[in-house]
């Protein structure tokens, strides 16, 4: 029952005071005492509980994850019996109910759901037992869940405001783009920001009195001597981080070591982007905001945030602020590139933490047009889950998904945000029945390109997010093309040209700005402008720039990865990129680099799994050249359709992903098409990644089956197979035709009986596969190609 917040820093005091109130009214009374606890640290808070007021009662219980065991057979009998055997040694309620009869008992009942009825089943059960004036605490989410048990008085525990102070003197020359940038990274991530001139600081020291953090930027007039006066009680360690920006800071070994300490001098060196990230995470964790917040790709250089959500969020606010019956909605509308998901990413993290449950669906639309409706489900899954805090949420199909929304969120007074809808299909199946069924101070923010599908949903407001102005589109494009907050003198004029010509849009400018970082030659420079000039009309073109510029196989493995590797694993696909090309890190890395690609943290699994993010105007761009160019690639089943009825697809084909209870296209030529590969063109000689996606819910008719991947590769030889991963566990065992020898990362799933696998033998086993079987003559590196039996 260890606390994680010590009794001396007094965090909860107040509250826990105002429970013995609550004891002290009922002290003489014979019935029980209900108590309830709301906010983010309610579990926190009812440890702290326990600890500080067990010794007051004769016995004591502390029950957690109350719903999630309610909800399994004999739930609410199984909670019961283990709340006798904790308080009795005895599971039997009569007896314990018995013995109790004279005991003040104390008990705690942690997460508590969405089920009112189960829980006023199960409160009515834990009444008939305690008595003598014992005192029932009930934790949960979901405040309206403790209104609607009549729950008499509830500890609200607010969240507190992240309050992030910058101070600075006025009169140093310290660059604007500087500070924009340091207030715009820290916005983006959910924290109110404060620029103080030293001056306002000096003269009235209350104003850091409560700061947890401040960020004192050193320069040529603000020494460490002037830090040091501006804290009376001397402890500064704890909460600085120094900034020393340009060559004029003196040093003070007297100053105890601050949380962070960083340099930046603009004159002799551009920021070091590695350093600036470490000291934003450790002022985001010192804040205890690291677990909450959605990450965003663009924390390197976010411009504008702070300016252009300034409305939006005082609409919602005073939204929030109304008393009014039913769910509201917003919707950001603009076309790709503009922004629009950043923006929502940062009101996401600004305002979150003021609802029972939050969830940002990341490019709705992408996930939906990849999987169909299998990614409609996916999305009605991760909303219930995320909402609710639970594991796993059975849905069958779209329809049930709707009930299953409608259903379990009901009353739950939620953030949602779903991003980059662009189908009615969409709103059909996600807002609909959130709209039915979450409760009145909820809040549904949307982005799209389309306004009509905006109009559809009847939000409260539209906001319309156009590009950047000038001054916002030149920090962005200096960031990203000189890492700094300026041009050097020669390349000033040519740089301004080239940011007119992105027409302020944030995509473009970090693309182009990414392309021209570390070139000095301004030829180039004027070469691109002239590009750019021509062909600045179509987003299409002006992204092109950058990826014209890779050498050959950055430019497969970015096309790889447009197709098959967006939301995967940052480490499977290093793994498949290294099986492709034999570097996996190293080409993640530089397409990073050049703004081609971001990467996120996905906390929605108890482990922390890194997974890559491609903008869809990229993903859209690399896909158009497949479509228009190459021709050497399939990913869905319209593109498989399309390339495969070319005669010539079998002879080029690099990567192939489609469904395995779909046919591939049988009006093809009759010379060397691929379903006829059984009846004589057996090989895909330059096929590197093979990815055969299950819907167990669906099956080829009886004609059809053997068009479909299972019939047609159990007897094609893929010899150059990099990449193999088949859903669903169709073989008895792998086909040799799939067995190549440079195959470097395999992967199938989830059937009881024998399977494959690849990797080392340890880290198969681990899997909990009990036996292994080496399959002779194949092997890459240290990698082996196994059988392997689950028992």
């Amino acid at each position: 029952m260890k606390s994680g917040i010590p009794w001396k820093d007094g965090a909860y005091v107040e509250k826990i005071n105002q429970v013995l109130e609550v004891l002290e009214l009922q002290e003489k009374s014979d019935h029980v005492s209900l108590v309830g606890i709301y906010g983010s640290n309610k579990s926190e808070f009812a440890n702290i509980l326990v600890k500080k007021l067990g010794q007051e009662f004769g016995r004591v219980c502390h029950l957690s994850n109350v719903m999630e065991k309610a909800c399994q057979q004999d739930g609410v009998s199984n909670i019961i019996k283990k709340l006798c055997s904790d308080l009795m040694q005895s599971d039997d309620v009569r007896i314990c109910q018995q013995l109790l009869k004279n005991e003040r008992c104390l008990v705690v009942l942690d997460d508590l759901g969405n089920d009112i009825e189960e829980m006023r089943n199960l409160l009515e059960e834990v009444k008939v037992i305690l008595r003598n004036g014992s005192l029932l605490v009930l934790a949960n989410q979901f405040q309206h869940m403790l209104l609607d048990l009549n729950v008499g008085f509830i500890v609200t525990l607010e969240h507190e405001r992240a309050i992030l102070n910058i101070c600075y003197a006025e009169g140093d020359r310290i660059n604007k783009g500087f500070l924009i940038h340091l207030r715009e990274t820290f916005h983006m991530l959910g924290l109110d920001v404060r620029l103080l001139h030293k001056d306002e600081v000096m003269s009235d020291r209350t104003r850091l009195e409560n700061a947890k953090v401040i960020l004192c930027i050193i320069s040529r007039t603000f020494s460490n001597g002037d830090l040091k006066s501006m804290f009376s009680d001397g402890d500064i360690s704890s909460k600085i981080v120094h900034i020393s920006y340009g060559s004029y800071p003196s040093t003070d070994e007297s100053i105890p070591k601050p949380l962070f300490k960083m340099e930046v001098d603009f004159e002799s060196n551009e920021l070091d982007k590695g350093e600036f990230r470490k000291m934003v995470y450790t002022v985001v964790q010192t804040l205890k905001r690291h677990k909450e917040i959605m990450e965003p790709a663009e924390v390197d250089f976010p411009v504008g945030l702070a300016e252009r959500s300034c409305d939006i969020e005082i609409d919602i606010q005073d939204c929030m602020r109304m008393s009014g019956k039913s769910l509201r909605c917003f919707g950001l509308v603009g076309m790709g590139g503009a922004g629009k998901t950043t923006l929502a990413m940062s009101i996401y993290n600004k305002i979150h933490s003021k609802f029972e449950g939050s969830f940002f669906s990341v490019n709705t639309r992408a996930e939906v047009q990849d999987k169909g409706s299998l990614g409609l489900v996916a999305v009605q899954k991760k909303i219930v889950m995320n909402l609710l805090k639970k594991e796993d949420v059975k849905i069958n199909d779209v329809a049930h998904g709707k009930a299953v929304l409608a259903d379990k969120l009901s009353n739950v007074n939620a953030l949602v945000i779903l991003d980059d809808v662009d189908d009615n299909r969409h709103l059909d199946a996600l807002y609909k029945p959130l709209q039915s069924s979450l409760g009145p101070k909820s809040l549904v923010i949307i982005t799209t390109r389309d306004r009509k599908i905006l109009e559809s949903a009847k939000p409260t407001k539209i906001f319309d997010i156009e590009g950047l102005d000038k001054e916002m589109s030149k920090w962005l494009f200096y960031w990203h093309a000189f890492m700094r907050p300026k041009p050097p003198v020669e390349l000033e004029e040519v740089s301004e040209r080239v940011i007119e010509a992105c027409n302020g849009l944030p995509l473009a400018l970090k693309v182009v700005g990414s392309h021209l970082y570390n070139v000095s030659d301004k030829s180039y420079w004027e070469e691109s402008f002239t590009y750019l000039q021509k062909h600045k009309t179509e987003i299409f073109d002006v992204l092109r720039i950058s990826f014209d510029r890779l050498d050959s196989e950055e430019k497969e493995a970015f096309l790889d990865i447009c197709c098959f590797l967006i939301d995967e694993n940052e480490d499977l696909a290093c793994a498949v990129l290294n099986a492709c090309y034999g570097m996996g890190r190293t080409y993640l890395h530089e397409l990073q680099n050049k703004c081609l690609l971001t990467t996120y943290v996905d906390k929605r699994k108890k482990d922390v799994i890194r997974r890559i993010r491609v903008h869809d105007q990229l993903r859209h761009m690399g896909r158009r050249i497949i479509r228009e160019e190459r021709r050497d690639r399939a990913w869905d089943e319209e593109t498989a359709n399309d390339i495969l009825q070319d005669e010539r697809a079998p002879a080029s084909l690099r990567g192939l992903s489609v469904w395995s209870h779909i046919p591939l296209p049988v009006e093809a030529s009759h010379s060397g098409s691929l379903p006829q590969l059984s009846h004589g063109v057996t090989c895909l000689p330059r096929l590197r990644i093979l990815v055969v996606k299950d819907n167990m819910s669906k099956s080829a008719s009886t004609e059809q089956r053997r068009f479909c991947p299972h019939y047609i590769f159990n007897n094609v030889r893929c010899a150059e197979l990099r990449w193999l991963r088949w859903e669903g566990d169709p073989f008895q065992e792998l086909p040799r035709g799939l067995r190549s020898t440079k195959l470097g990362s395999c992967g199938a799933t989830s059937k009881p009986y024998k399977r494959t696998a690849h990797g080392k033998a340890t880290e198969i086993a681990a899997l909990g596969y009990e036996r292994l079987q080496r399959v002779d003559g194949i092997g890459h590196d240290d990698f082996y190609f196994m059988i392997a039996y689950r028992s």
